[in-house]
């Protein structure tokens, strides 16, 4: 998709779409409106709140796996970069703090997910659904935008 294609979808969403509530929270939280707003849905819907013939495609699932290494492969080249001098053991050690559940729930929190949550799901809200979002929600961050602006984010 060109840029400028993707340019007029933003504004499209942002203005004039029936989920412009969603691209202005999203401008709000990422800085940018996204093109593809079902792909920014999708990252916050639970499994809990589809059916189970469209369970693969209709949940965050697939985004939440995507999610889980892009962040893992920016966090670790991050480390890598950061301590050049530092073993592999411990980077390991880092990565897995960082990226671990309680953390990510922690960071899912503090970015208001549990508003976008709500809104998507039929479902009581439970803590690790913010990690799983936040891992999500970097899946859809990366198929929108690619690795690099995905890092910078």
């Amino acid at each position: 998709m060109s840029d400028l294609v993707r340019l007029v979808l933003s504004l499209y969403n942002y203005y004039f779409s029936t989920d412009r509530q969603l691209a202005r929270r999203l401008h709000s939280l990422l800085g940018f409106t996204p093109s593809n707003l079902t792909l920014f849905k999708l990252a916050f819907s639970h499994k809990s709140s589809v059916s189970d013939k469209a369970y693969a495609i209709q949940n965050n699932e697939r985004l939440e796996y995507l999610g889980d290494a892009v962040l893992g492969t920016i966090v670790a080249e991050y480390l890598f970069k950061k301590y050049p001098n530092s073993n592999e053991g411990f980077l390991t050690k880092m990565r897995s703090k960082i990226v671990k559940r309680k953390s990510l729930n922690k960071i899912g929190d503090k970015m208001g997910l549990d508003v976008l949550l709500n809104e998507y799901n039929n479902t009581r809200l439970s803590r690790s659904m913010l990690g799983n979002a936040v891992e999500a929600l970097v899946g859809a961050l990366y198929l929108e935008c690619g690795y690099h602006k995905t890092k910078i984010l």
